[in-house]
């Protein structure tokens, strides 16, 4: 099964300067506890912005076309198919961005996790939008807060239409 994880914004913003749009400190604990033992795929840029390099806990596969990167403690795809190759059989594969690694496996996805943050923030990079007659919402659970300083959101679990 392949994976998407992402939150987004109203505007379906996720990055902006090669930096999260938000600091939701539940929603990091919960991508670490979901992705926790798996494989993650992730584009040159998202691998840039991790904070902590590799991820602990999980396979790092980085995906770039530029035939001289090199990623210490990732390993390196040049494609799709190379970087699901790297991934251990039958355990479900994560994407985690950014926005050209997510358009491009948004065909291949089986699954969409997105945490819908209830506003609007500056953003440069975007997820694809999610065509309902694709995908539908098969949980949801939102957090909605009353303090003016922390950011409302709802969980949101779609699967592709068969």
């Amino acid at each position: 099964m392949i994976t998407i994880i992402v939150a987004i914004d109203r505007k379906n913003g996720i990055g902006f300067r090669n930096g999260l749009l938000a600091h939701l400190p539940g929603d990091l604990q919960r991508f670490r506890k979901i992705t926790m033992g798996h494989c993650l795929i992730m584009g040159k840029k998202t691998w840039e912005s991790l904070p902590v390099r590799p991820l602990p806990g999980r396979k790092n596969i980085v995906l770039t076309d530029n035939e001289l990167d090199c990623f210490d403690c990732a390993d390196t795809a040049r494609s799709i198919e190379e970087a699901i190759s790297l991934c251990e059989p039958g355990k479900e594969i994560f994407i985690i961005g950014g926005g050209a690694v997510y358009r491009q496996f948004m065909p291949l996805a089986d699954r969409l996790m997105v945490t819908h943050m209830h506003e609007e923030f500056p953003a440069d990079t975007f997820f694809p939008e999610i065509d309902p007659d694709e995908w539908y919402p098969s949980e949801m659970k939102a957090y909605l807060s009353e303090d003016q300083d922390t950011i409302s959101f709802t969980y949101t679990t779609y699967l592709r239409r068969k």
